[in-house]
């Protein structure tokens, strides 16, 4: 992997804005000794019709260990979790309920995802890198630094059409936060015209522990969930290559967003984190204009109802449902968004 070394630079203060996220033209504050991003939300009525019948949640599988999350859709088109007590990477048959392990990380794997040529990469805290795992092999590490400087710990992976990888280094939680905003998000270009795979930072040490990422459907934004400040961000890029990031929306209550999918129509679908033991597990629905249009309270039919800890969300294969992960009682819900 290459890496590439950030540009900008802060005119104000003369230093390497290496801390910053890749933006040419974003405001900047000069504190005196400190050169630090200005972000700006604006507010704006949505005109997406949500209709008023909640969507119907289903328990799609149980027992699949208390610190389940990340679901995601592999190159076959199955559904799989991972457990970051055991390192397990689990397939999910969902016409049975059962499951099984694929493989074990040797770590404490907390994302993992397939590229479009079907290939996973996991996104492990315990290791501190980006595992790959090719089918029969044991996942060996794809990536654990930037320049000189080790990771924190990945927490999440996602990719966009192109191939390029996102993902999002958090460590884990409690070293990064509002009192110590030193999280990252890097990407990896995929590999084209006879050029290399090129790593590069879109906001560097900069966050209070950021998690879940995904790309929109075409590949013009991506989205990471900043728990600690309880806020959605979303990345641009102007021109090719450059990277610009904004608050996309501001949320409030529980601890923050922990993980997050993209609707083919631009909805986001956001599972919420709590430690509140008496508060209900909640998916917050954002339009594609950045407004909170609906919130689904995670309660099955059945009377089972997922806890506050919701540690990850996925689209199905046919895009008319997501997939839940609750990591205090090991059930994957899946709710009807169709």
């Amino acid at each position: 992997v290459r890496h590439v070394f950030p540009h900008a630079r802060s005119q104000e203060s003369g230093d390497r804005a290496d801390h910053l996220p890749l933006a040419t033209h974003a405001p900047l504050l000069d504190t005196g000794s400190d050169t630090i991003m200005a972000y700006t939300q604006i507010n704006v009525e949505s005109s997406f019709d949500v209709g008023s019948a909640m969507p119907s949640v289903f328990v799609a599988a149980s027992g699949l260990g208390e610190a389940v999350c990340s679901p995601f859709i592999d190159g076959t088109g199955g559904l799989n979790v991972v457990d970051s007590s055991t390192g397990d990477v689990i397939a999910v048959d969902l016409s049975s309920g059962q499951s099984s392990v694929v493989m074990n990380s040797g770590g404490a794997p907390s994302g993992a995802a397939v590229n479009p040529d079907g290939d996973m990469f996991i996104a492990d805290i315990g290791h501190a890198a980006v595992m790959t795992a090719s089918e029969g092999l044991s996942p060996s590490v794809y990536c654990d630094k930037y320049e000189d400087h080790s990771f924190k710990g990945p927490n999440t992976v996602a990719f966009d059409v192109n191939g390029t990888m996102f993902f999002t280094d958090s460590g884990p939680l409690g070293e990064t936060g509002i009192e110590a905003p030193t999280g990252s998000v890097y990407a990896i270009t995929a590999p084209s015209n006879g050029q290399r795979e090129t790593l590069k930072p879109l906001a560097s040490q900069c966050l209070a522990h950021p998690c879940g990422v995904a790309a929109a459907p075409d590949g013009t934004f991506v989205y990471v969930c900043e728990m600690m400040q309880n806020r959605i961000l979303r990345f641009f890029q102007r021109p090719t290559g450059v990277f610009h990031c904004s608050v996309f929306a501001q949320l409030s209550g529980g601890v923050g967003p922990s993980a997050v999918a993209v609707a083919p129509d631009g909805r986001l679908f956001v599972t919420v984190f709590d430690v509140d033991p008496s508060a209900a597990g909640r998916v917050v629905v954002v339009s594609p204009e950045g407004k909170v249009i609906q919130e689904i309270t995670v309660a099955a039919a059945d009377g089972t109802s997922a806890s506050s800890e919701l540690t990850g969300i996925t689209l199905s294969s046919d895009k008319g449902k997501v997939y839940v992960t609750d990591g205090n009682s090991g059930v994957l819900f899946g709710i009807s968004i169709a």
